[in-house]
């Protein structure tokens, strides 16, 4: 029951995690815009060409990191449905209507607290902290004293006349005096701490991250799946199929609105507490944890889904929360680091206070403030460095990048020197053959932080070296990035392309961070380096495994057997190319055809088409769902060239290719549906 359990889940969680890819696929280059674009309007005179392009590029950028839960509800669509349009704009419409419920139901709140008609405004709606809306505001302050009268004498609420020095310190909008007894805490008034509150395209709703978005993605899929074959009686039968997907939706996520709207505040309030718990572990123990778990699950294809809450969510941290939990010692390094930091002046500050700085943020840097989440934070303090950057809160106790920029430490020397450890334990003879190999998958990692063609090498010939020495490693890289707060950020991978965007241009033309935070990074690959190197080669020699070359084996390669043949002016078949034709032509054709066949075999080591339930792939493997796991012969997939290894877990399969599964997978689906149609 367990294992059978465990089967279906699987393609589940492994869909899911798929479907991630998606948008973090748009991150690299929008990076890069936000990045560019940053340093050049940082390093601009108002109004000039310089300014306003720059300005274009960072926007063009941040859009993408500001839609972010949208583009998830799209692709979840797209995942559980075979990349079906249809399933996409229902997924768009389900997440206007539950943001359009939510805007109504948040809608701006009013409670008389007395006869003459004096009310206390909450205006959920603006986005802005509630404090800001009392109607004692004098001359853009408040009026405390005049404040705590009213309260008293109408109320009865005993906080005295003499309340000139109450003040207003925390998310709770407590009223202390300077001995810090509480007065009284009007976090009754508003349910929804502010910090929940955004812009959800233009809609102010509920800030989910990214969940709501995964949520009504799933209710689409399921309702396009259930519905869009669906034949309705004559009379209505205009809405039928596919034209009814959308309504059913519609309706879907009236009940998934109300349930975020009365659940969502306490786990949102339980995942600010998380954050700020975490960030309080000692010397970087909240980065090594979440490497070890994060780490762990890559073999498995789920690594995407654990980090989602600790990126796009506040349980990675949130600056409103940095801000209103912030101790009077953290608030007075914060001013002194901010004004070293800073042009007040150019920001309208006159009066250069805590305080006066969070109303500039919270009031005119609405998605700065409001941001959470690991990288969204990172992204949004890029894109908004004139006022806010990694220093300013690292005195807030925010250490942004401690989930993310640990990878750098493995992904630019680490893993390639691991790779040179085990091209070392080939026998001399064929370590030129193999050169290759090893050197193309280790630049690849250093260039684009994409680690499988190294990793699986040997997690599948030794899982024992993934588990005991690769990923010890990378969760002490982390805690090194951690401790050292290095607050480089990324797309999804850590490469050396990465860190010129995130650390390199934000240090040099937006001075977003110190340069102990751009570079200490640096000495952390550089200690990882020998210490892979040396794990490693001990490792492989004195474990006896038997790494590509080592068993003495010439015919290790990447290439497949098809685009051999063509290079050397054969057909797959080993003859000669056809006189006539030309080379180009015919290489393209032979190419065409060992994939074909390669694809052909692929079906057939699955078990056959009867036993083949869906075709999917990810940015490096083959992920198929079958009905009988037992049926899969993974050697024989392996035999064919190309795969570095398999992995089975009851019907879900996962074949690492590195690249070729996205050539691999369209044939399949032609293939499969060729066989289908001839046994009808």
């Amino acid at each position: 029951m367990f294992k059978k359990g465990c089967g279906n889940i699987m393609p589940t969680l492994s869909k899911l995690s798929k479907a991630f890819l998606l948008p973090i696929a748009l991150l690299p280059i929008a990076g890069v815009f936000l990045g560019v674009g940053s340093a050049i309007a940082s390093n601009s005179s108002a109004d000039s060409f310089g300014y306003f392009f720059g300005t274009l590029l960072n926007k063009m950028g941040d859009v993408c990191f500001g839609n972010l839960p949208v583009l998830f509800c799209i692709s979840v669509a797209l995942a559980y449905t075979k990349d079906s349009g249809i399933a996409a704009i229902t997924a768009v419409v389900g997440f206007l209507v539950m943001n359009g419920m939510q805007a109504a139901l948040l809608h701006t709140q009013t409670l008389s607290i007395n006869e003459s008609n004096l009310w206390v405004n909450v205006l959920t709606e603006s986005g802005q902290d509630s404090w800001k809306q009392f109607t004692w505001v004098v001359d853009g302050k408040i009026d405390w004293a005049n404040a705590a009268i009213h309260l008293e004498s109408i109320a009865g609420w005993g906080i005295g006349t003499d309340a000139s020095n109450l003040t207003m310190v925390n998310s709770n909008f407590e009223l202390i005096d300077g001995a810090g007894s509480v007065y009284y805490s009007l976090l009754w008034i508003n349910k929804i701490p502010n910090g929940l509150i955004t812009s959800n395209i233009g809609i102010n709703s509920l800030n989910t991250g990214v969940f709501a978005g995964i949520f009504v993605g799933a209710i689409a899929a399921k309702c396009y799946n259930k519905y869009h074959q669906t034949q309705l009686p004559s009379a209505i039968s205009f809405f039928s199929g596919t034209k009814l997907v959308p309504i059913v939706t519609f309706v879907a996520v009236i009940p998934l609105s109300f349930i975020f709207m009365f659940i969502w505040p306490y786990i949102g309030m339980g995942l600010a507490a998380f954050g700020q718990a975490s960030g309080k572990l000692p010397g970087g123990l909240d980065s090594f944890i979440y490497e070890v778990a994060e780490r762990s699950l890559v073999p498995f294809g789920l690594h995407h889904v654990f980090y989602a809450p600790l990126w796009w969510t506040n349980a990675g941290g949130s600056i409103a929360e940095a801000f209103n939990s912030a101790t009077k010692a953290q608030q007075d390094a914060f001013v002194e680091i901010w004004i070293k930091n800073h042009d007040a002046a150019a920001l309208g500050l006159t009066n250069v206070t805590f305080e006066s700085i969070r109303t500039l943020i919270s009031r005119d840097y609405t998605d700065l403030w409001q941001s959470m989440g690991d990288q969204t934070m990172a992204y949004k303090v890029i894109a908004n460095t004139k006022v806010l950057n990694f220093t300013d809160l690292e005195a807030l106790g925010l250490n942004i990048g401690r989930f993310q920029s640990g990878k750098f430490g493995f992904m630019l020397l680490g893993l390639p020197m691991a790779g040179l450890a085990m091209w070392l334990n080939v026998p001399k003879e064929n370590r030129k053959e193999v050169m290759g190999i090893y050197f193309s998958a280790a630049f690849t990692c250093f260039l684009t932080g994409i680690t499988e063609p190294i990793e699986y090498t040997f997690l599948f010939l030794a899982p024992w070296l993934f588990y005991g020495v690769h990923m010890p490693l990378a969760a002490i890289s982390f805690l090194f990035a951690g401790l050292f707060k290095t607050h480089v950020s990324m797309t999804v991978s850590g490469g050396f392309i990465d860190y010129i965007v995130f650390g390199v241009i934000p240090y040099f033309g937006s001075k977003a961070m110190s340069a102990k935070s751009a570079f200490a990074i640096l000495g952390v690959s550089a200690a990882m380096a020998p210490a892979y190197f040396f794990g490693f080669y001990f490792a492989v020699k004195y474990g006896n495994v038997m790494v590509p070359g080592r068993d003495g084996s010439s015919n290790v390669q990447l290439a497949t057997k098809a685009e051999y043949k063509a290079s050397k002016g054969l057909n797959v078949d080993g003859s000669k190319i056809e006189d006539g034709k030309s080379t180009k032509a015919s290489a393209k054709d032979a190419v065409e055809e060992g994939r074909i066949q390669k694809a052909t075999k692929i079906i057939e080591f699955l078990g056959g088409e009867a036993n083949i339930v869906d075709v999917d792939a990810c940015a490096s493997r083959l992920r198929l769902t079958v009905k009988d796991g037992s049926l899969v012969d993974k050697d024989g997939i392996i035999s064919l060239g190309g795969a570095t290894g398999a992995l089975i877990r009851g019907t879900n399969v996962q074949v690492v290719y590195g690249g070729e599964q996205e050539a691999i997978k369209p044939r399949m689906i032609k293939i499969l549906d060729e066989q289908r149609k001839s046994k009808k």
